[in-house]
């Protein structure tokens, strides 16, 4: 990649798991990420852009933190530091409670898009009303459900079903993904009065057998290659900034973090590609 250039993209990593309910270890999540984009070409065929062209620049790790709370609050100052400074952030987790910080940091008018197999709509769980299962709640209860795009979703509790038909979440669930040709084209009709966006991308979306390394794997989930149609409907949109979180690679094969690293390369060349229709 090319130095010398202002940075398209900041990446931050956030190795935080302290509230995660099943598998422990995504907080060595944005290392395990990181070595994968090492491995893998940089240029873009389908969106035609060479990253060796442009600059990405790697922040390193936030320190390790052990309270939701306090992490989110020092994660949220971040993300609105590098947003004031013209670059897009670009998150490695890392639990999903981190979101809850890069969507407060978004503008109100922007679309707030979650790839995720979960809701993360409980109250509570196990004794915590603020973690990876609540943060999208507590989130709308702040700001409202009005720009929010929930994705995939294919494994959730009967009162986080009820509370998103009360607040009105627009959803494409999985089973509507795998029962509809072109079932990207459903997000583009959602988004067609935004401009901007911000995506937020549970790794468990996908099959366990395209991403084993997860934090909660779900079975009967899309694969790699329908998640990238969902991403390359971004085209053209201005990406506010980005998340990758819930890999955990211990229970991984690889092919969770190659997954997670390929979504990382079309994200970014989509925000490149974004700053330069503005």
């Amino acid at each position: 990649m090319k130095e010398g250039k202002p940075p398209i993209v900041e990446i931050l990593g956030v190795p935080f798991d302290a509230t995660s309910t099943y598998r422990l270890g995504s907080k060595f999540g944005p290392e395990a990420l990181r070595e994968s984009f090492l491995n893998i070409e940089i240029f873009s065929s389908r969106l035609n852009v060479d990253l060796e062209e442009l600059s990405v620049e790697d922040l390193g790790n936030m320190s390790q933190m052990g309270d939701a709370a306090q992490m989110t609050d020092a994660l949220g100052k971040v993300v609105l530091e590098i947003s004031e400074g013209e670059q897009t952030p670009a998150v490695l987790g890392g639990e999903h409670t981190l979101s809850y910080a890069t969507f407060k940091a978004a503008p109100k008018d922007a679309a707030l898009i979650v790839f995720d197999a979960h809701l993360d709509l409980r109250d509570e769980f196990a004794g915590l009303r603020f973690s990876h299962t609540t943060w999208l709640r507590r989130f709308i209860e702040e700001r409202g459900a009005k720009n929010v795009i929930h994705i995939g979703s294919r494994a959730a509790a009967k009162d986080e079903v009820t509370y998103l038909n009360e607040v009105g979440v627009a959803t494409i669930p999985t089973r509507t993904i795998l029962a509809t040709q072109r079932a990207e084209m459903l997000l583009a009709d959602l988004l067609k009065d935004f401009n901007r966006v911000y995506v937020s991308l549970d790794l468990d979306i996908l099959d366990p057998a395209y991403a084993p390394g997860v934090g909660n794997p779900e079975a009967a989930g899309i694969s790699t290659a329908q998640l990238l149609e969902f991403l390359y409907i971004l085209e053209g949109k201005e990406i506010l900034g980005f998340d990758i979180v819930e890999l955990c690679p211990a229970y991984d094969t690889g092919a969770a973090a190659a997954a997670a690293s390929k979504c990382l390369l079309e994200l970014t060349c989509l925000a490149h590609l974004g700053k330069t229709k503005k």
